[in-house]
């Protein structure tokens, strides 16, 4: 396995002391295009929300600081991500404002109609079965509730090598725009909107339950 194949397996399930790094890395290189995707919707202080693929937790506690009156959940699928998400957000955690599960997005331990939001942040290129677990997030969404798609890559002819090296290396599914708009739309997410930062190959997707 090469050093790209090694660093894409590690982004899709960090573990052990490289996975370590790569959690701390993408805590640092995520914030700005988090803080961008953060930008296209709105989180009001009661919402109840969902971080699918929570990684190294820092979007959960950017949410956490906001939600004064309401909670966020995280879940993982590495337990690793996990210990390293409820350490980065210990205090939230004590104050019963953030939660953090070990699960998969193909069978999340949540009812229905629970979450106002739903983030999934660089993620959704390692979901095996996407129209299941697109499903599954509908489920746990409130009616009218929110599903936050950020992507810092998308098919893209201004990343085209780049892009194709990313997914020639690992179980990586990149989607061009229009793309992850028809996968929602076909498991009938309404208002399905998508935004993009061509220069920075950031993509925001967003759909309504």
């Amino acid at each position: 396995m090469n050093e790209l194949s090694q660093k894409i397996n590690q982004c899709k399930k960090p573990s052990g002391e490289e996975g370590k790094l790569i959690a701390d890395r993408m805590n640092e290189s995520h914030y700005a295009v988090t803080s961008w995707g953060m930008e296209q919707f709105s989180i009001e202080p009661d919402s109840i929300i969902l971080d699918a693929g929570c990684g190294g937790g820092r979007t959960i506690h950017r949410m956490a600081a906001i939600v004064s009156e309401g909670k966020v959940f995280g879940i993982d699928y590495s337990p690793d991500c996990v210990a390293w998400s409820r350490a980065y957000n210990t205090d939230w955690i004590k104050e019963g404002r953030v939660e953090i599960l070990q699960a998969t997005v193909n069978e999340l331990p949540f009812e229905d109609n629970l979450f106002d939001i739903v983030t999934a942040v660089e993620t959704v290129y390692f979901w095996p079965n996407l129209a299941h677990c697109l499903k599954e997030i509908k489920r746990v969404l409130k009616p009218a509730g929110k599903f936050v798609i950020i992507n810092e890559v998308y098919k893209s002819e201004l990343f085209r090598e780049r892009n194709e090296a990313y997914a020639a290396a690992g179980d990586m599914q990149i989607f061009a725009p229009d793309e992850l708009k028809q996968w929602l739309e076909e498991v009938q997410f309404k208002n399905v909107r998508t935004a993009v930062v061509e220069a920075n190959n950031w993509l925001c997707c967003i759909g309504e339950k």
